[in-house]
């Protein structure tokens, strides 16, 4: 860069005071936190990963167990945590198939489709929201699926606990009839005596239709967020260090006009 640039009393680290670097410092001391707080958030998201994963393996391998003893019929749906969160239970009922929903947007392997949610009225009289599959969508968006139907008579089924959705205080008014957005157990149960959770189905007896897909336990790794992590350190790293390496070329360059200006013409005699 040409000297006349930089006066004399700009040498050395004098540049910094000019305003381009005082706003490129400013930049870099916003965007070094950000992403920092960036790869905190994502070792935040790989602990919870983890704790979610460490709950499945804990729980979904333990033997069946009465519904009741798990789960309480009118309870409030934030009991349900951990403890009962995949744990295996069993009921007895039969279903209402006439309360029987679908919950949209279910993607499953790629493919958009349904979760086929039906009460199950016990011997108790309580009502079990029982998730019996997925149902790959077919036609458009208002096309009424083919849903296989739900056994008839009494019915022992054994399923994993899942949390409530929370439905919004109204659906929307463009659904087809008999589909719903979440999978709310006050929703689809109806009335009060309803269990906090639903189960996703296992087994029945005796066995349902053919033609629903059961649905799996979720994916246990650790996901991409140790490496979103590390990233975002390496960024704020280049950050820092493009910014250093910035200030000593332009350094580097004042300096050394300066010492050019202040050295004097070298003469050459001639004989």
């Amino acid at each position: 860069m040409p000297y006349a640039a930089y006066p004399r009393t700009m040498s050395g680290y004098g540049f910094l005071r000019q305003p381009r670097w005082l706003a490129l410092g400013f930049l870099v001391l916003l965007v070094v936190p950000s992403f920092v707080l960036l790869s905190r958030w994502q070792l935040s998201r790989l602990d919870e990963r983890r704790h979610a994963n460490a709950v499945v393996e804990s729980n979904a391998q333990r033997a069946p167990v009465v519904v009741d003893s798990v789960m309480t019929p009118g309870a409030p749906t934030s009991s349900i945590g951990d403890a009962q969160t995949w744990r295996p239970v069993t009921a007895t009922g039969h279903y209402d198939a006439a309360r029987q929903v679908l919950v949209r947007k279910r993607p499953f392997e790629g493919a958009n489709g349904f979760w086929v949610a039906t009460p199950l009225v016990t011997s108790s009289g309580s009502v079990l929201v029982v998730n019996r599959g997925w149902i790959a969508a077919s036609g458009g968006a208002g096309a009424v699926q083919d849903v296989p139907p739900p056994p008839s008579g009494t019915v022992t089924v054994v399923g994993r606990v899942r949390p409530s959705e929370q439905a919004p205080p109204s659906q929307p008014t463009d659904l087809p009839a008999g589909q719903v957005t979440d999978l709310d157990v006050a929703l689809v149960g109806g009335g009060t005596d309803v269990y906090p959770g639903y189960v996703d189905l296992l087994s029945s007896d005796p066995a349902q239709a053919a033609g629903l897909t059961a649905l799996p336990l979720p994916d246990l790794s650790e996901g991409p967020h140790l490496s979103y992590a590390v990233q975002w350190v390496f960024f704020a790293v280049v950050a820092v260090a493009g910014f250093l390496l910035l200030i000593r070329r332009e350094r580097e360059y004042a300096v050394g006009d300066v010492t050019t200006e202040s050295e004097p013409a070298t003469r050459t005699d001639v004989a």
